[in-house]
């Protein structure tokens, strides 16, 4: 298994032979960078499919009446997959997504994820659990922190 593929066994690629990562990695394309960039914003078409190598990826949820504000819900490093909205219908990224330090991402676009699952069920199959079972992880880190902004609220009040 190449050094790329270890970075995402965890995550995405948890349960595929070696060989089906590594065909999966030959079909994305690898770019860079700078630090601040925009890649994509809430509610705009979901083209891609960003696995990050190297840097990172601080996803936010825009608000303009708080302009300057920290609106970053999320920050993903190596080894994680942002944009799985490219995979799941109706293909709109829920957050905006910018690059944190010069950052190195592999990107595979919709069309080809289509074909490759087409055919390639087992692909498929293990993908669309992944992402089940990593979205469940974040809804639960989602529920703690409200949690944690409710019970503020009632010690401080609001």
């Amino acid at each position: 298994m190449s050094k790329t593929a270890e970075l995402f066994a965890d995550g995405l690629f948890m349960g595929l032979a070696p060989d089906e990562t590594d065909a999966f990695l030959r079909r994305c394309q690898e770019n860079t960078y700078a630090d601040g960039t925009n890649l994509f914003m809430e509610q705009t078409e979901a083209t891609k499919l960003y696995l990050i190598m190297k840097g990172g990826i601080d996803l936010h949820f825009e608000m303009p009446q708080r302009e300057n504000a920290d609106t970053t819900i999320a920050s993903r490093n190596p080894g994680s997959a942002v944009g799985w909205s490219a995979i799941v219908p109706p293909h709109k990224y829920r957050l905006s997504g910018y690059c944190r330090g010069k950052t190195t991402l592999l990107e595979i676009d919709r069309d080809t994820l289509h074909v490759i699952f087409e055919t390639n069920y087992h692909l498929a199959y293990v993908f669309m659990r992944n992402i089940a079972t990593l979205t469940g992880e974040r809804l639960h880190h989602v529920q703690d922190k409200l949690a944690k902004v409710l019970a503020d609220e009632a010690v401080n009040g609001w």
